[in-house]
């Protein structure tokens, strides 16, 4: 069985794996990495028979509207990660156009792709012609799912896995397999205590109302927004939710098997008010105490606006909940306490704070995740730091660490 990273291998972002086994031809995953221009992984092979699709993410599916130009290939995937997916990546033609550089597909693939998926439930599993891949749930966000392979080895294939339960969605649920192909995106890190983490957040919502000031909560549409809300909910605060996160949340809402209490995040949506139109928006400035709004590394989205309105105000916070990547606004703000908004480069008087509520597992929950499968062989990938994990399991089963392109056989 030969294995190839189209991208994603040492770096986060741009994922894309080729499986050759038994004449046929794989994909898992197509993504991209949302800088500014984007950069793209390497060309999908002409001869694909299928690709799958662990989450919606960019980083995941970004590419996946080029792979309609392909003679057979289909999509395979969870029907929330589809309409999440459709979501996403239509969006990005509209950043391409905003940021003035050329998107790499056009929407009528968009509309071939999805006419041409292939929708299975959770657990499910898809068969074609002699190609059998079993679905299990990779916990990080609603719809994630890991794909088993079975073919001369059963290949297990994570894309981004989260091994404890959130307020959205319960951990991953690992099978056996012969050769492991995991992410390692917090390789040789560990996460704060989760509950500690919301304590400690809600707690600064509350310090920043008393004094007067009013929260911005930059959030990813697809998971983060969510997990935000229901972390806050109950509070008895004036919560606006602005950006695409609302529709997000009416596909969770149609598939309330994909979250770990449906009930539960219906109630904390229902005390959420909505800006349905940029209009609302100065409203929302003046009645919320907190404003949940894309986009989560303040590179564009709704949040530049209340950013641009609020930043003189020194009672007033930003509460960062994501990663924020190399270059962008958000790691600006981190490290030099600046903001760049329309070519202009501001100095928030705002307090600043970040809090992990990241949706991977830190490297110990991974460490757990390879043994809980008794996989022989473990591949690393979608990591900057790799040989943290090697160290931690080289003793215990064959490690590869391939680069991006190079063929390996497993």
């Amino acid at each position: 069985m030969e294995l190839q990273f189209l991208g994603g291998a040492s770096e986060v972002g741009s994922l894309g794996l080729v499986v050759r086994d038994q004449g046929r031809t794989l994909l898992f995953d197509y993504g991209l990495t949302p800088t500014d221009p984007p950069s793209y992984p390497r060309p999908a092979p002409m001869n694909l028979d299928a690709a799958f699709l662990s989450h919606a993410h960019l980083d995941h599916s970004g590419m996946t509207p080029l792979l309609s130009r392909l003679p057979k290939a289909r999509i395979v995937a969870t029907p929330v990660t589809l309409a999440v997916a459709d979501l996403l990546t239509r969006d990005s033609l509209k950043v391409a156009k905003l940021e003035g550089y050329l998107p790499p597909y056009a929407p009528e693939d968009i509309r071939s792709l999805h006419a041409r998926a292939h929708a299975v439930e959770r657990k499910g599993t898809y068969r074609h012609q002699g190609i059998e891949v079993d679905l299990t749930p990779a916990g990080h966000i609603p719809g994630a799912s890991m794909f088993l392979y079975r073919g001369d080895k059963d290949v297990l294939f994570t894309g981004d896995v989260q091994t404890i339960p959130t307020h959205l969605v319960g951990a991953a649920e690992p099978v056996t397999c012969d050769v492991l192909v995991m992410e390692s995106t917090y390789a040789g890190r560990e996460h704060p205590d989760r509950k500690e983490t919301e304590r400690r957040f809600r707690d600064k919502v509350a310090e920043t109302i008393e004094r007067g000031g009013k929260v911005i909560v930059p959030a990813f549409a697809v998971g983060r927004a969510q997990e935000v809300l229901m972390t806050l909910a109950s509070s008895g605060y004036a919560i606006w939710l602005d950006g695409m996160a609302r529709a997000v949340n009416a596909i969770y809402l149609s598939a309330p098997e994909y979250l770990a209490d449906s009930r539960r995040f219906r109630r904390a949506l229902d005390g959420v008010h909505v800006v349905e139109h940029s209009g609302e928006r100065r409203h929302a400035l003046r009645e919320a105490d907190v404003i949940v709004t894309t986009g989560g590394m303040l590179d564009g989205g709704p949040v530049l606006y209340y950013l641009s309105e609020l930043y003189r105000d020194a009672n007033s916070s930003i509460l960062l909940t994501g990663f924020q990547v190399e270059g962008s606004n958000g790691r600006q703000l981190l490290d030099h306490g600046t903001l760049t908004i329309d070519e202009v480069t501001i100095r928030p008087e705002c307090e600043v704070l970040k809090f992990d509520f990241s949706a991977h597992a830190g490297h110990s929950d991974l460490v757990n995740l390879v043994r809980a499968t008794g996989a022989r062989t473990l591949v690393l990938m979608h990591g900057d730091q790799r040989e943290k994990l090697s160290e931690a399991l080289g003793h215990e089963c064959e490690v590869l660490m391939p680069a991006n392109g190079e063929r390996f056989t497993v």
